[in-house]
């Protein structure tokens, strides 16, 4: 028998280190809203329990727009914190994912990218203007994500759009940019 006053937190470091796909997300979403129900339910029970935030760490190059969306859904809804670490990169996707943390830390080392939604759209004239739609209508999101959580404006944004270049970021110019809140030590 526990002498201790609560039950042991659920396990709550998390970690994405793969392309991004509905594969590589499904146990973090499952993770993430085990937690929640866990905590929940002992929330119920003990009056002053508190939620010990999720840490989640991120090393990825990317990948599918669309289920990185559902986990970013799942992150932004959780009632538990969730705060994302890059180690090593996040990149295209990945960002976007990390950025969705409460709390966004990078290890000294790691490596941040921006670039243009991109898509492999074949299709005749009508198909690929709703393909392009949706991409705007997607980058439009993500613009609004970096810009209203930093101190990166738009325009540096659409620079690098418009060029069609990829924006690396280093940890230190992150934390200068207000992208990430600190170092993860």
């Amino acid at each position: 028998m526990s002498t201790e006053k609560y039950p042991e937190h659920k396990k709550r470091t998390l970690l994405l280190s793969d392309r991004i796909s509905q594969g590589s997300v499904k146990s973090i979403m499952d993770s993430i809203l085990e937690i929640n129900e866990d905590d929940s339910e002992k929330e119920e029970i003990y009056k002053d329990w508190e939620r010990t935030p999720i840490k989640l760490f991120i090393n990825s190059y990317g990948g599918s727009v669309y289920d990185g969306l559902a986990l970013i859904d799942v992150i932004k809804n959780s009632k538990t914190p969730v705060h994302t670490i890059c180690v090593g990169s996040c990149m295209s996707m990945a960002l976007w994912i990390w950025l969705s943390g409460i709390k966004r830390l990078v290890g000294e080392r790691a490596t941040l990218m921006f670039h243009d939604i991109s898509t492999f759209a074949v299709d005749k004239t009508e198909g690929i203007k709703q393909e392009l739609n949706e991409m705007l209508r997607l980058q439009q999101m993500l613009i609004s994500e970096i810009v209203g959580t930093s101190a990166v404006e738009e325009e540096k944004l659409q620079d690098y759009i418009t060029r069609k270049a990829e924006w690396y970021i280093p940890a230190s110019e992150a934390i200068l940019l207000k992208l990430a809140n600190s170092y993860y030590k």
